[in-house]
């Protein structure tokens, strides 16, 4: 019989040709020539070889040596240095500097911080150079690793602390110069890795308020003199009140007076620098120890008055009672007062002027005739402009007290004398 079984050819549905056929088109795989052995074995070879350079990479970027890395943890308040320079004990610094080390173990060389004091000018000797720019102090350095140690794959914790002198000057941004501290960790492994970690640390100074001060100025040839009441302390963003009292006004011999005309107050920030030189162009300036000084002063703010005060010209001499509010806005960019001991110098003043104009006033008669003479009363006081204290106290308030504080003692007990009795004492009794 026969086989009813044939053979045919049987047509292949290709989503995508490569010909111009669009998609879902039926064609004859015969028709077109079978790719030989080779072109498919190179195929084959180039899909596996980016598969396998794929995997290698990802494989390469997974097990690249990533040693670990560091970290601070500042655990004290802020730097707050409470008094005067002088007077001050410093502040706290105290903290924790965190290690994290990759998932092995890695041997450490050296670990180590450093507290730093950085004073840069903005008028340097020569521009560009960062040894002229820049002046880095090392004011305290811990060394937690000194020689070759292993640090196993985890969280380490060093604590550090440190007492910031209470004579270093606020952190600092003027007009001339900079002044700012900050915390630098190094680490380095025995295979010459480095791991760095700075972080910036802000120092404030905070002068407690006192008594108002009174201060006196004589104008001569005049008889006029001025009495200011004037807070011992004034903050940066802030008012403060000022009063005035101007004696003298009233010459009974030459029958004349003074009258104020107009009164004008400012806050003046005064900066100095002394920009020093490095060893390389040491020679610009005529040597090494020598510095270029320079100065700047901006005012801070400024009012003006024209009337507002009190003249009382009816008692023997007469005076003139004024007072005003000043103060430094918040929105004006200053900072606090900075001593000479970096070479970077910044204080503040309160500049008052009085214009005031002569009149003659004949004794009875209410004619008063100018007599065309007049002088500017000019005043500067030094204000001390210092951060605001708050609710902060010095540290040394905070520590529990020394041995010589602890009071004496309550009284001891008395001892009590029993006398003790043999058994053949008592069997007699």
């Amino acid at each position: 019989m026969p086989s009813l079984i044939r053979s045919f050819q049987v047509p292949h549905y290709l989503p995508h040709s490569h010909h111009h056929s669009g998609p879902g088109t039926i064609v004859d795989l015969d028709s077109h020539k079978p790719r030989s052995h080779a072109n498919r074995d190179s195929g084959n070879f180039s899909i596996r070889s980016y598969k396998s350079t794929k995997s290698s990479r990802s494989s390469q970027e997974s097990l690249s040596p990533v040693t670990g890395s560091l970290s601070i943890q500042i655990e004290s308040p802020p730097i707050v240095c409470y008094g005067t320079p002088a007077e001050s004990s410093g502040a706290l610094l105290s903290g924790m500097l965190w290690l994290s080390v990759a998932p092995w173990e890695v041997e450490f060389e050296s670990l180590e911080m450093i507290f730093q004091s950085i004073v840069v000018t903005k008028k340097p000797v020569v521009i560009g150079c960062p040894d002229c720019t820049a002046r880095t102090t090392d004011l305290n350095t811990w060394d937690f690793i000194t020689g070759a140690h292993p640090v196993s794959h985890g969280l380490h914790s060093y604590p550090f602390s440190y007492l910031v002198p209470g004579n270093l000057p606020a952190t600092t941004e003027s007009q001339l110069g900079t002044i700012k501290y900050q915390l630098v960790a190094r680490g380095v492994t025995v295979y010459g890795e480095t791991l760095n970690f700075t972080q910036e640390i802000k120092v404030s100074r905070s002068i407690l308020e006192g008594h108002d001060r009174n201060s006196l100025r004589i104008f001569p040839p005049t008889n006029l003199s001025a009495t200011l009441t004037l807070p011992s302390v004034i903050h940066r963003g802030g008012n403060f009140p000022v009063e005035m009292r101007l004696d003298g006004v009233v010459t009974a011999a030459n029958q004349t007076r003074w009258k104020l005309r107009k009164t004008t107050w400012r806050i003046e920030e005064r900066s100095k620098i002394i920009s020093s030189a490095c060893k390389a162009h040491a020679h610009k300036i005529g040597g090494e120890g020598k510095g270029v000084k320079y100065e700047d002063i901006k005012v801070l703010s400024t009012e003006e008055y024209k009337s507002g005060w009190k003249s009382d010209f009816d008692s023997a001499d007469g005076k003139v009672e004024f007072a005003f509010t000043a103060g430094i806005p918040a929105y004006a960019t200053s900072t606090d007062d900075v001593d000479n001991t970096t070479g970077l110098t910044v204080t503040h003043s309160l500049v008052l002027e009085l214009i005031v104009a002569e009149e003659y006033c004949p004794k009875g008669s209410k004619i008063v005739t100018p007599t065309g003479s007049a002088r500017v009363l000019r005043m500067q006081f030094a204000m001390n402009t210092t951060a605001r204290a708050g609710m902060g106290i010095s540290w040394e308030d905070e520590c529990p007290p020394l041995y010589d504080d602890v009071p004496s003692s309550p009284p001891t007990y008395q001892t009590l004398v029993c006398e003790s009795h043999s058994v053949e004492d008592l069997s007699s009794i």
